[in-house]
């Protein structure tokens, strides 16, 4: 036991000296960032990237280890290539931000804006919840407001950040409310119906606009998000006939703020891409998965890294599921096109 206890306090002390190398090699990682910023650089070079998996394989000896330490690495690179391009853009225009909803995507988005700027102020729409009391503890939100009038007074920009079916009733009860300047987004993954609300709901100093950043989870929760959750991401915003350009350039600094790509799309193109690359494939995995369970649950006891890859997102919120099939009127027609080309196949 001797033997062991010594072996066991020398890996914790190598672990140390690794986790500190990685630290400071992350910080290198970020000075590097912001000189190919200056120099307006691509982020991602691939042959640097070569030359360091081909230095760090010729310097280890053990055989597993070998076989494997370009995937060690190649996540380290990753990670910092994530990390140069959500440090991208230092600044973006709000000071106030108030946020409905801090669950994964919510905490995600304050977590990215504080790691940036701990100076914004973050406001949130207290519900007494688990998401709340994590949000809070860690120093991700500075205030909690018991209503919306005083979330409404206390900030400049008002993201919703909650389930589908409460977007457009918390966006009427806003408007009642406001009477200074104030900019609402959403971030649902279904606009149409929601779209069509926010254009007649915006006026002289009320702007609403619809978003959706195409990233996310499988588990939810503000104990799983992350500040870098957008990073590398498409955000996309969905415009109506009364956005002003001022107010769509603002939102785009607050996207490429977070590390994502601001798109623009119409509602109906928006919901027919989103059908496809995300509503449907999350519907598909977990069909799938309990179609499989049904036949042969002894079978899922030997599944290989294919199977829990495809259907990975059965593990998705199934009330976020079926909201989102009821509100997106394209997945139904998709679906059964998609049947058709599996008859097709046999």
């Amino acid at each position: 036991m001797d033997k062991l206890k010594k072996l066991r306090d020398r890996i914790d002390w190598l672990d140390s000296q690794i986790a500190t190398l990685l630290d400071e090699r992350m910080r290198a990682a970020d000075q590097i960032g912001k000189i190919k910023r200056t120099c307006h650089h691509h982020v991602t070079d691939l042959l640097r990237e070569d030359s360091v998996l081909n230095q760090v394989e010729s310097i280890i000896r053990h055989p597993i280890l070998k076989a494997n330490i370009s995937n060690i690495y190649g996540e380290i690179m990753q990670e910092s290539r994530t990390a140069q391009n959500f440090f991208r853009y230092p600044n973006q225009p709000f000071r106030r931000i108030g946020i409905i909803g801090v669950g994964l995507m919510g905490g995600s988005i304050c977590k990215g804006i504080k790691t940036k700027d701990s100076s914004i102020q973050i406001g949130a729409l207290t519900h007494a919840s688990e998401d709340d009391f994590l949000a809070q503890q860690g120093g991700w939100i500075d205030q909690t407001y018991s209503t919306i009038e005083d979330l409404i007074q206390n900030s400049d920009l008002i993201i919703f950040a909650s389930p589908i079916s409460t977007i457009i009733p918390l966006a009427e009860e806003i408007k009642l409310k406001t009477t200074s300047r104030l900019i609402v987004i959403d971030i649902a993954s279904v606009k149409e119906e929601i779209v069509e609300a926010f254009e007649k709901l915006s006026c002289e100093n009320m702007e609403y606009i619809s978003t959706h950043p195409m990233a996310g989870k499988e588990k939810r929760g503000f104990v799983n998000s992350q500040a870098t959750l957008f990073a590398n991401r498409p955000w996309i915003i969905v415009p109506h006939k009364k956005n002003s350009s001022s107010g769509i350039e603002s939102i785009k600094e607050l996207i490429r703020f977070l590390g994502s790509e601001p798109i623009c799309l119409e509602a109906k193109v928006h919901d027919q891409q989103a059908a496809l690359v995300s509503h449907l494939p999350s519907i598909l995995a977990k069909s799938y998965f309990d179609f499989v369970r049904s036949m042969d649950p002894e079978s899922l006891k030997i599944a290989g890294p294919g199977f829990q890859a495809f259907t990975r997102l059965a593990n998705d919120n199934n009330e976020m599921r079926e909201e989102i099939s009821k509100s997106n009127q394209h997945i139904q027609g998709f679906l059964k096109k998609w049947l058709k080309y599996l008859e097709k196949l046999n």
